[in-house]
């Protein structure tokens, strides 16, 4: 019997002394499951990103955890962010990430829906993003060419909900315009809008590149149901609007230029400049990947190493490219604070635009 405890007890020591050679990362994730958790449903650009991720993060996170998805769509993406926010259906153990497409606008006009302040979790990082405007050449009295878009009599607008920041440039776009539209709302994702506009219940409407590359293009604009109008730009370093080389090179104007060739003068305004804050903060801060703030600490490392690494790998690069037509364009988690400072500080003339743009 004594021959027996000392066995065990040198295999506990034993035991003890491997694991404490260990990294303490490898050790909180080995045989356990990540969950990505996306705000949007099943074929949405998010959804399409999170599943080239959800392929490579486990080749780059110490203990080789499985990665599932879980997508919580609803209210514009908001429904996802609360969940986590608030840990509903997920604890705030390092198990559960949120890969989230952002509305800018959701925070910029305070929105009451919106139960966690996006500031408050714990980054891993950001990605950046651009999204394009597109319609129905049907839309009466009928595209020609793009620029015969100003001349809509009626446009019924794709959406996803009232505050998100893809309803708000749409809209603030068509007023800046001068169009009158009609708002239709409540879309759980991007292949639900695009199935709408081939049905001929919306005509206008927008998306990200992931959705625009794969379905937009060859279901809507290669057939000839609709025409590509404009990419909404961010603001470059010099303050002016700033297009995405790729859509510019393959002649997909920015608004701002849209704008001047139909109208021979470029946009000003109240609604210009709230539709410019908003596009730029959602487009530098297109997708968040974050963790519950209350998260251990080696969870988040662990996984700002990993997010990083998988960035820099050629074989992800080489997917993502291949499912999206883009590279991932990732943002550190120290580089966004810049962003939530300007959420914070927005001016109260901006915000008034804003909040009566969603009707707040």
């Amino acid at each position: 019997m004594a021959k027996g405890k000392g066995i065990s007890f040198a295999g506990a020591l034993a035991s003890i002394w491997m694991l404490a050679g260990q990294p303490a990362e490898a050790q909180f994730y080995k045989d356990r499951t990540l969950t990505l958790l996306i705000n949007y449903g099943v074929g949405g650009n998010a959804d399409t990103e999170a599943r080239v991720y959800q392929r490579f993060l486990p080749k780059y996170i110490p203990g080789n955890p499985s990665v599932i998805i879980q997508n919580a769509p609803g209210a514009g993406g908001i429904n996802g962010i609360n969940m986590l926010g608030m840990s509903i259906g997920a604890k705030a153990d390092g198990y559960t990430m949120g890969y989230f497409t952002v509305s800018a606008t959701d925070s910029l006009v305070e929105n009451p829906a919106l139960k966690v302040k996006l500031e408050d979790f714990a980054y891993v990082a950001g990605a950046r993003g651009w999204n394009v405007a597109y319609a129905r050449k049907d839309t009466p009295p009928g595209l020609n060419k793009p620029t015969d878009f100003v001349k809509a009599t009626k446009l019924f607008i794709g959406g996803y909900s009232r505050a998100s920041s893809h309803d708000t440039r749409l809209r603030l776009s068509a007023e800046i315009m001068g169009l009158p539209y009609q708002l239709v709302t409540g879309f759980p994702a991007t292949a639900a809008i695009n199935k709408a506009m081939l049905q001929g219940e919306v005509n206008y409407t927008g998306s990200s590149l992931p959705g625009y590359q794969t379905q937009v293009i060859p279901q809507i604009i290669t057939p000839g149901v609709g025409v590509a109008l404009f990419q909404f730009p961010l603001i470059g370093n010099d303050g002016k609007p700033l297009g995405n080389p790729n859509l510019t090179s393959a002649g997909l104007p920015t608004f701002d230029d849209f704008y001047q060739s139909a109208f021979n003068k470029p946009p000003t305004g109240p609604k210009y400049d709230a539709m410019a804050l908003m596009n730029d903060i959602g487009g530098k801060l297109q997708r968040a990947m974050v963790f519950h703030h209350d998260t251990p600490v080696e969870a988040v490392k662990t996984m700002r190493e990993a997010i990083a690494k998988v960035a820099a790998d050629p074989e992800f690069q080489a997917e993502f490219q291949r499912v999206t037509s883009e590279r991932a364009d990732i943002v550190p988690a120290e580089e966004l604070s810049p962003l939530f400072d300007r959420i914070r500080n927005v001016d109260p003339a901006v915000r008034k635009v804003l909040k009566d743009a969603v009707g707040e």
